[in-house]
């Protein structure tokens, strides 16, 4: 009898590989990675390159900036976009109840795990083989060493490794996309940036420890010549896990040397890659089926016990400084389901966040305070923009689930047969997130006001910057600036979350749209100015605000120096995410009805005093609704 068997090939990766060629958004992805990607390297070729277009031979030899700065590239683009392609190879199988099915085929657990790793892989080499015909041009000019390609080309496969594996390890651990998404980022830049912040803030001390680490290496005959006397060890061993370190660091010693040195250096960033996927099959089958939990809520109710019980003395007796509101509104329901009922919106839970992040700052302004008087300070400048990209990130998740949420929990239908018309049920539906902008708001004006407060001490010590002094425009600008960025991201999420009915797709498409937002200015504009060298430079640099970041950006470092004052880029920018503001609230406003497909959306009376009233309830003489009845 002839015996038949399962095909012995990887199918679930073939799975992978046909489902990703069969959607549309891949091709999209790409397409605007392609323009991207063409718009970086006509900037870098252009200001390297351009100016030596009269003499060839002197081309010849400068293919080491360019193939420098498209390494880079391919290492930002590992870690932007890798963690968004790889946290919802698992939770996606999660959330469509399908892991079980999965779990009981042949497959086993580590088969699933590697499967859906080279799929994400492979997804990610198509972004990076568009650099290679860079890569091989930048070879060709000279000055790069066969040991400089081998060792950029070395490193960015490990860093695709590990960040890979640390998006399938949050996948199978946590349940849902979203908390994977955030917990991979999160995890990502503690792991490659934590020791190098707390050792240059002087938080952790453990020169002692690495140099006798590096007194052994420098004992041992053969990995003592790779680690020479004069090294900064805490330097070495704060970067362990950082590719990108290791590149800048041996790639520009010629000879094999430098090879065998980044192989060496880089066996933390390999073994981190198998501890992930060791971990993350540990957890596939174990944290499979778990019930909906959320964990920030869950430690929040700790809290609330502990608290509990301290204040359960003598003296306060039990004291509430402030009460949640719980009792069922007379009005607004929409709005007390959001702020009452909800972690992020209850005044409890934000006050919490507010004091995991206010602590911190206060804490890291005394220390920059203590240094040396400048009028640019780059800790605060680095800790405004980190607190920014916390704050896109959180109004990300947030907005964006207020109505594809309610699909993915199958409540919006409840919500579409309210009373209420659809301006009314955005607003009351937002005043959770309003709350939320509220606690994020504050962070960002402390370091606002720090920055203010330094530049003013400056400007009294009149130490002759004319523009990194200018306090008044600095803070006029930073408040204008929180004023309408953070509603204007509130309404654009939204309107994107109204867009697109996952809501795992709504919060990768919001950061996505807004992360090629800012970059993209950048990328057309400086190209057009060094094509057109006649082209007045003020009508390029304000093609420049077109993007959000660049009055950021320009305001924190004061580079006015081309408009002769900061007050004309502030009008500009207030004027063009001022329309910004009011195109998107106008659109989430106006056409919630449509995008949500309620009944009666396009007509103007759906909602008038002077309709057919059952109990309480009115209709429309004209809408079908009411005919039928």
């Amino acid at each position: 009898m002839k015996q038949h068997f399962l095909p012995t090939g990887l199918p679930l990766l073939s799975k992978e590989l046909i489902e990703m060629a069969n959607r549309r958004r891949t091709y999209v992805i790409r397409t605007v990675y392609a323009l991207l990607f063409l718009g970086c390297v006509g900037f870098i070729y252009m200001d390297n390159l351009a100016p030596l277009m009269t003499n060839p031979l002197a081309m010849l030899g400068r293919g080491r900036d360019i193939f420098k700065a498209m390494v880079s590239l391919q290492f930002a683009a590992i870690y932007i976009l890798l963690p968004a392609i790889t946290c919802g190879v698992i939770t996606q199988e999660k959330e469509r109840n399908s892991l079980g099915l999965l779990l009981i085929t042949r497959l086993s657990p580590a088969t699933i795990i590697l499967e859906k790793y080279l799929g994400r892989l492979i997804s990610m080499l198509t972004f990076l083989m568009l650099g290679l015909p860079i890569l091989a041009f930048a070879y060709s000019l000279g000055g790069v060493s066969p040991a400089m390609f081998i060792n950029g080309l070395w490193l960015l496969l490990l860093a695709m490794l590990q960040v890979a594996a640390l998006g399938v390890l949050c996948s199978s651990y946590f349940r849902t996309t979203v908390a994977a998404f955030i917990a991979t980022y999160l995890i990502g830049f503690l792991m490659l940036f934590g020791l190098p912040i707390a050792y240059e803030l002087n938080l952790l001390y453990y020169q002692n420890a690495a140099d006798l680490i590096v007194d052994v290496i420098q004992r041992i005959p053969y990995l003592g010549e790779l680690l020479p006397p004069g090294n900064r060890p805490n330097q070495e061993i704060n970067f362990l896990f950082y590719a990108p370190y290791w590149f800048d660091r041996f790639s520009w010693t010629a000879g094999g040397t430098s090879v065998v040195r980044t192989v060496i250096f880089s066996i933390p960033i390999l073994l981190s890659t198998f501890v992930f996927l060791i971990f993350a099959h540990f957890y596939l089958v174990r944290r499979a089926f778990l019930p909906s939990n959320n964990f920030l809520l869950k430690v929040f109710k700790k809290l609330d016990l502990l608290f509990s019980k301290i204040n359960n003395n003598r003296v306060t007796r039990g004291i509430v400084l402030v009460k949640d509101n719980v009792r069922l509104p007379e009005s607004k329901p929409i709005a007390w389901r959001e702020t009452s009922k909800k972690s992020l919106g209850t005044f409890r839970y934000l006050f919490r966040i507010l004091v995991l992040m206010e602590v911190p700052i206060l804490f890291l302004c005394i220390i920059i305070a203590t240094g040396d008087p400048q009028p640019i300070v780059p800790g605060a400048v680095m800790l405004l923009w980190l607190i920014w990209g916390i704050t896109a990130l959180f109004l990300a998740v947030s907005a964006t689930s207020l109505i594809a949420g309610e699909r993915s929990h199958e409540t919006l239908d409840v919500l579409l047969t309210t009373p209420i018309s659809g301006a009314e049920l955005l607003d009351q539906k937002i005043a959770g997130v309003k709350r939320l902008c509220l606690v994020l708001l504050i962070p960002l004006l402390t370091i606002v006001l720090f920055e203010t407060w330094w530049k003013w001490e400056n400007f009294q010590m009149n130490r002759g910057h004319q523009y990194e002094t200018q306090w008044l425009p600095y803070l006029v600008g930073s408040l204008l600036t929180l004023g309408i960025y953070l509603p204007m991201l509130v309404y654009l999420f939204c309107w994107i979350g109204m867009k697109i009915k996952s809501q795992t797709k709504a919060i990768l498409t919001a950061l996505g749209s807004i992360l090629v937002w800012c970059l993209l200015p950048f990328i057309l504009a400086f190209p057009l100015f060094i094509l057109i060298p006649n082209l007045k430079e003020d009508s390029v640099l304000y093609g420049l605000f077109l993007g959000p970041a660049s009055y950021l950006v320009m305001n924190e470092v004061a580079e006015f120096h081309a408009f002769g004052s900061a007050w004309p880029p502030l009008v500009v920018n207030a004027i063009i995410y001022g329309g910004c503001l009011l195109l998107f609230r106008t659109l989430c406003r106006n056409h919630i009805d449509e995008n949500l497909g309620r009944l009666g959306y396009n007509n103007s009376s759906y909602y008038r005093p002077d309709f057919d009233s059952i109990d309480g309830i009115s209709f429309d003489q004209q809408s079908p609704l009411s005919s039928d009845l």
